[in-house]
Order: structure tokens, then sequence, then C-alpha cells
């Protein structure tokens, strides 16, 4: 072979700059998602702020228009419209965690206030629609606002802002490849596998003969509103009344949805899905079918299922969140970060113990009363066995619930010194257990009430994700030493 003719093979010509790339173009790869998340929120605070401003309500055939801003609701809108707008701006100028999840949960809340919003309403509408002189008809000023709030709800479910292409790591998948996660193991994917069973399990309780019944809202969701604050009950009964139309049909739907949310999580093609729809559906049924677990209503208690089991739902899938990178816990790796991780932590257990303190928690016969009152409805064994306890804590009861206040301030603070992780940790475990049996009674789920096992066994789920990888144990993806977070 010549060496003109091996000169060619090694260094083939190439294209002079006058000659056109035969290569296709397509269009620009996204730079980032800082941008699409802040502008989304942007807009729509935007759409949310017109729409306090449009007409809510029209009388008389339209002669009078009646705008939300004349109201506290539409100022109260508008002002969260104004937020967000402010939040999504910032967010597209310089970035920040903080900026997305502010837009996005201010969006959660204005949607549900909308929600409670049209829901009164279509009452008042109805009330209405029997003065023909009147002629009262809804406006779009309120579903604009519910818009504007979805949209900016929206924008906490885009990829991160950080991410720099359009479709992360499987781009010929598409949303596909976003809803799988193929990687986690080790305790991550134990966790995830463990908030997957707790669903299906709520699902099945669901499809229990009474929850098809009235009986599901009227001795059910309806007494979880008892004590609670007006803004806090308002939502809930608006929505416990539109259950009682068809209690059948509604219930089919919420135990469909468990159910769906427990198999996607099982499902490692859904996982991420499963994880996403779990946040949204445990912060609704934590508001509107919960009233916020009752905290706000001064006879909460971590003996009887304060904060609501629904929420640490939310928290467990925040934490089992797949990721890339490695952590010593699964908690300091997920989105929460280190430090906010264990700010949850803090807050959870710190208001435990805050709520044991409560006046209402803290008379002689508080505890007992509680506990003998658990009686009803249980089998003749575990009857027994609560008025067995609660003879024994007899008028104890203050320095009982001292005592538990004082577990939970150290199992609080415990898991911010790396020597009392373990410890506190193996303590909030045994607390979970006796709040769990004593306190909940197994989560009534021997009464054919139970809507859910209550908060023990997610109290000992939660506690393994923040339980730190020993120098000979291995992490979430066998790596001897560390929990890896994957993506």
């Amino acid at each position: 072979m010549s060496q003109q003719s091996t000169r060619t093979v090694a260094d083939p010509v190439q294209p002079s700059p006058a000659q056109p790339s035969s290569a296709p173009r397509g269009p620009a790869p996204v730079r980032s998602w800082r941008l699409p998340a802040g502008l989304g929120a942007t807009a729509g605070g935007a759409i949310l702020i017109s729409g306090a401003f449009l007409p809510w309500v029209t009388t008389f055939a339209g002669l009078i228009a009646i705008p939300g801003s004349r109201g506290s609701n539409g100022r109260i809108l508008a002002a969260a419209g104004v937020v967000i707008a402010a939040a999504g701006l910032w967010h597209a100028l310089r970035g920040g965690r903080w900026s997305r999840w502010l837009a996005g949960l201010a969006g959660f809340a204005a949607t549900g206030f909308c929600g409670f919003l049209l829901l009164q309403l279509a009452a008042s509408l109805r009330s209405l629609s029997t003065d023909s002189m009147v002629a009262a008809r809804s406006g779009p000023g309120l579903w604009v606002c519910a818009a504007g709030s979805v949209l900016a709800f929206g924008t906490l479910f885009l990829p991160a802002s950080t991410q720099q292409t359009l479709i992360h790591r499987r781009p010929g998948q598409g949303l596909l490849a976003w809803a799988a996660d193929r990687d986690s193991a080790g305790l991550r994917r134990g966790i995830q596998i463990g908030l997957g069973v707790a669903w299906l399990a709520d699902g099945a309780l669901q499809l229990q003969p009474v929850m098809f019944t009235r009986g599901f809202v009227t001795q059910i969701l309806m007494p979880a509103t008892m004590g609670s604050p007006a803004g806090v009950t308002g939502p809930a009964l608006a929505f416990s009344r539109l259950v009682l139309h068809d209690p059948a049909g509604w219930n089919a739907a919420f135990a469909a949805t468990q159910l769906l949310l427990g198999a996607g999580l099982l499902w490692r093609r859904s996982v991420r899905a499963a994880l996403a729809a779990s946040i949204g559906w445990a912060l609704a049924v934590w508001w509107f079918g919960e009233s916020l677990g009752g905290v706000l209503s001064g006879t909460a208690s971590p003996l009887t299922g304060a904060p609501g089991a629904v929420i640490l739902y939310a928290l467990l899938a925040v934490l089992a969140w797949p990721r890339r990178g490695a952590a010593d816990t699964v908690a300091a790796g997920s989105p929460l970060g280190r430090r906010n991780a264990a700010l949850a932590w803090l807050l959870l257990w710190a208001s435990s113990a805050y709520f044991l303190l409560q006046p209402a928690n803290r008379t002689r016969l508080s505890l007992p009363n509680a506990i003998a009152g658990l009686a009803t409805g249980e089998p003749g064994w575990l009857a027994g066995v609560d008025r067995a306890v609660a003879g024994t804590v007899g008028s104890h009861g203050p320095a009982v619930a001292i005592g538990l206040a004082v577990a939970c301030v150290a199992i609080a603070a415990g898991v911010l010194w790396p020597a009392t992780t373990r410890p506190v940790l193996l303590l909030s475990v045994v607390l979970a257990l006796v709040i769990w049996v004593f306190g909940e009674n197994f989560g009534g789920l021997l009464t054919g009430r139970a809507t859910d096992p209550n908060t023990g066994p997610l109290l000992i789920l939660l506690a393994a994700a923040y339980w730190p990888a020993g120098s000979g144990g291995r992490g979430s993806n066998g790596v001897p030493g560390v929990i890896s977070v994957d993506s």
C-alpha cells in the first residue's frame, strides 16, 4: 500500500467550512428546567391574580357582576398569586430550591382553597336557583383562579431545575423512563416496598362494608373535624357533604386509588410516578379527610395518631425518592438533603412532645379515659387489655404524659449527634410499638372501621430511613458502608 493511500485512510478528509453539513439539525436542547419551572409558576400566579379580579358570580341575568376581589376570599387568592408569581420570577432569574418549593406549595394550598370555594359556590347557587328574580350564575373568575393554582402546583412535578436535557438518562423512552426506578436497592428499595404495602393495606381496608355506606362519612370523616378551627374544618366538611351524596362511588374511587399507588410502588417501572402521586394524594387526604390530623384541635396526641398517619406517607415518599449519588442514610440522600431531613425528624418528634403537654392531655384522667375509650368495638381480649392499661395508668396520667414527652424530645434531638443516632432510633422504634399497641390498638384493624394501620408501623419505617450505614453494613446499592441514593 502506498504512503499516499495510507495517509488517506488514517486522516479522512474533513469538510471545509464552506461545505454545509448534511447532518439533520434538530431543536436545541433545553438548557435547564429552571426557566420553564420559574416562568410556569410566574404564569400561574398571574393567572391566579387575574381570576381574583374577574367575576365569580353574576346576578340579574348578568347585569351585575361580582368579582372575587370584593370579598376576603378573592383577596386571599390574589395575595397567594402575588407570592407565587414573585417566587416563580425569582426562580427563573436566580434559581434556588426554596423559591421553587414556595411557588409549588403555595399553588397546592391555593388549589385546595379554590376547590373548597367552588363547592361553596355551587351550594350557594343551588340555594339561589329557586329565586327567579336573582338569576345567579357562576362567573369565570374562580375557575381561572383554580387553573392558575393548578399550574403553579404542577411546577413541582417538573424535572429538577439543574437538569440539562429534556429527558433524563433515558432520552429514547420519555415519560416512561422518568416514571421508572430500576436502580434503587437495599434499604431505599425496602422503604419503597414498605410504603407500597402500606398503601395496599389502606386500599384493602377501604373495601370494608361500612366504607360503602353513609357511616363512612358520619362515623369516620365528619368526627375527624371536631375541635379544629373553621379554616380547617370548612373544606373538610364541604368534602364530606359531597361524599355523602354517593358514598359507595366515592369510596370505590378511594380504594382503587390507594391500591394503584401500592401496586405502582411495587412495580419498578412506575415507582417514581407512584411516589409523586403518593405525595399529592397524602396531602389531599390529610387536609380534606383528616382535618390536618387534628393537630390544631388542642386535643391531638401521638398516642391516638397525631399528626396523622397519611402525612407520614408523604414524608416517606419524599425520603424514598430515587436519586443518584451516595449518602450515609436514605433520608440524607433524599431531595430534602441532610439538614432538611434532620429538621423534618426534629419537627415530627418535637411536635409529638408538644401535643402530649397540651392542657387537655395533662389532666388527671385524660390519658386513662382515652385508653379505656379504645375498647369500644374491639374484640374482648383487646378490650380487656385496654381496660387493664387504663387502670394501671390511673391517676398518674400527667406523669405518664410528661415522661412520654421527655422521650419524644430525646428522640427529636438525638439524631443531631452521630454518637446517639442508633440508640435514639431504637428508642423511637420501641416507642412506636408502644403507641401502636397500647395507644392505637393496632390501628383499630379489628373494629371494621379502620382506614389505615395508623402511625405505629410508619414511624418504624421512618426510623429505617434515618438509620446510618454501619462499617459492615451494605448501602442501598450493595456498597459496603454507605447507603447509595439512586436516581
